[in-house]
Order: C-alpha cells, then sequence, then structure tokens
C-alpha cells in the first residue's frame, strides 16, 4: 500500500484513529480556568452535535504533576501526569503535559488504548491529513460557503472585491473536484477512455 492509502489522491493512510473521535485534555483549557496548581476536579466531554456526556474523568492537579483517575472498560484507571513549564519572553510561564511514553513536552493528550499519550504515540491523525483531494476541495468551499450569505449572496458590509475572491474560490474548487474525478477515472477505467 502506497502512502496515500487505498483513495486516489490521498495525503497519508486512512487507518489512524481521527483526534475528532479521541477523548482528549488540553493543559491550556486547565490553565485558563485556573485549575492546575492544587486542584480537585471532575473534567466533562459532551457530544457537540447530541449534547450527551461522553466521558468524564477525576483530576487532582498539584504543582508539577496531575493525577487522573477513571473507568476504561469497566476497571478503574489511575494514571499520573507531569506537567512542565516554560518561561514566556514577556513574563510568566506556559505549562505543557510531558507524554507518559515519549516524554516529549505536548499541548494536549488523547485517550488510547485506556491510557493518555500524545498524537505520536497513540498514532492520532486529524481528519483533514487523511482527506483525499476531493475532500480536501469540499472543505475549502464548505470554509468560503460560510462566509457567504443564504444562496450565495454577498452579505451586508461585504466588500465587493472580498465577495469575487469567494466566489472564484468557490469556482475553483468546484473545478479541482471535476479534474480529480476525470483523473480517477482515466486511471480506474482507462478501457473505456480510449474509445
Amino acid at each position: 500500500m502506497r502512502t496515500g492509502g487505498m483513495r486516489y489522491g490521498a495525503g497519508r493512510p486512512g487507518w489512524h484513529v481521527k483526534a475528532e473521535n479521541c477523548l482528549r485534555l488540553d493543559i491550556q483549557d486547565l490553565a485558563r480556568r485556573k485549575l492546575l496548581g492544587g486542584a480537585f476536579f471532575t473534567w466533562r466531554w459532551s457530544n457537540s452535535y447530541t449534547g450527551e456526556e461522553v466521558g468524564s474523568i477525576g483530576i487532582a492537579t498539584t504543582a508539577d504533576c496531575v493525577r487522573l483517575n477513571f473507568n476504561s472498560n469497566g476497571e478503574p484507571i489511575h494514571q499520573e501526569l507531569r506537567t512542565v513549564r516554560t518561561p514566556c519572553h514577556f513574563g510568566g510561564s506556559r505549562p505543557w503535559w510531558q507524554c507518559p511514553r515519549c516524554w516529549r513536552r505536548v499541548g494536549v493528550l488523547y485517550l488510547r488504548n485506556s491510557s493518555f499519550m500524545c498524537r505520536r504515540c497513540g498514532r492520532v491523525a486529524y481528519a483533514s491529513q487523511t482527506e483525499d483531494e476531493m475532500g480536501r476541495a469540499w472543505r475549502k468551499q464548505r470554509k468560503a460557503e460560510r462566509q457567504l450569505g443564504e444562496n450565495w449572496q454577498r452579505p451586508k458590509g461585504m466588500h465587493r472585491r472580498t465577495f469575487d475572491k469567494l466566489l472564484n474560490v468557490i469556482l475553483v474548487c468546484e473545478e479541482q473536484r471535476d479534474a480529480a474525478l476525470v483523473r480517477y477515472m482515466v486511471k480506474r477505467f482507462p478501457a473505456f477512455v480510449r474509445r
């Protein structure tokens, strides 16, 4: 299998677990809420579409480590994560996780195989990294369409030049998808193309 996986024009293999489907701990979320350095609390994750809770974890923090208590597959798990701080240029410091497997400094840890670890150790990829050429064009087009009004109308206050650029982005994305489809059909069904 090539690095592009089985899909035509894919960037990376599609068999990695997607970060969007994993439970994650972002140390910046904890720092913004002032939960580092001596607190005990419960952290909950919920489904962004339905709003239902998909997981919870008990967290106890000290100055340089975070203790996690949670259940995975019916058995209790206790994990201790180390935190490190780096100085900022204009004063203060920024907290980081230290991955319990590779000891790299990371901002986000993902729950994989009943343990929190970094993306590299957990073999976690973002969904955008495994998109094929058509998927990338669709994502880019949706981003441009979100800036436009209903039925691709120019929103009030938007400059005409910006509106024209967004319409051009949409047209280019459609052309890219058409060209990708033609390339795929030529490669997949060469006998029909030669006729």
